[in-house]
């Protein structure tokens, strides 16, 4: 009799886990889930390539839905380089996130090389990062913009 108490004490322990454990999981899949990446991007016109742009997007994976306030890059010191005027074909700001949807912005890359070369940061240093309407900032999990550009100064 008691072996058998033992035993449904375990189960009944697991299952208990068990259940939390899964109440954990889909409560953390059941809001916003935002990544960022930063690659280099080439604007085609008609039969020919464009100036290459740093591309930073934003994708929600998750359930609900979340507001994109702003964007940038990071630099290592943590001083931020905010773009006020990206390219045209941009996603508008405040950009709104649903489930399964993003949201991509642009730089020419010479600019951001130039900030760089003027900074003395490396490009492969900086990091890309977007500002939620929730009071999150959700930087990229890799560094750089997606290729090195020389910039060529005065």
């Amino acid at each position: 009799m008691a072996v058998a108490a033992l035993i449904l004490g375990i189960i009944g322990a697991l299952t208990g886990v068990g259940a939390l454990t899964w109440q954990v999981i889909t409560w953390r899949q059941s809001g916003a889930i935002v990544t960022v990446t930063a690659l280099q991007a080439f604007p085609t016109y008609r039969d020919h390539a464009g100036e290459p742009h740093v591309n930073v997007s934003a994708r929600n994976t998750g359930r609900s839905s979340v507001t994109v306030n702003g964007w940038g890059l990071r630099l290592p010191d943590g001083r931020s380089m905010v773009v006020p005027n990206p390219a045209p074909w941009s996603s508008p700001l405040p950009h709104r996130l649903e489930p399964g949807a993003d949201g991509s912005w642009y730089v020419p890359t010479a600019e951001v090389a130039r900030f760089c070369a003027e900074d003395g940061t490396r490009q492969q240093d900086v990091i890309a990062f977007v500002f939620l309407a929730d009071g999150r900032t959700i930087s990229a999990k890799e560094r750089g913009i997606g290729l090195a550009y020389e910039y060529e100064g005065q």
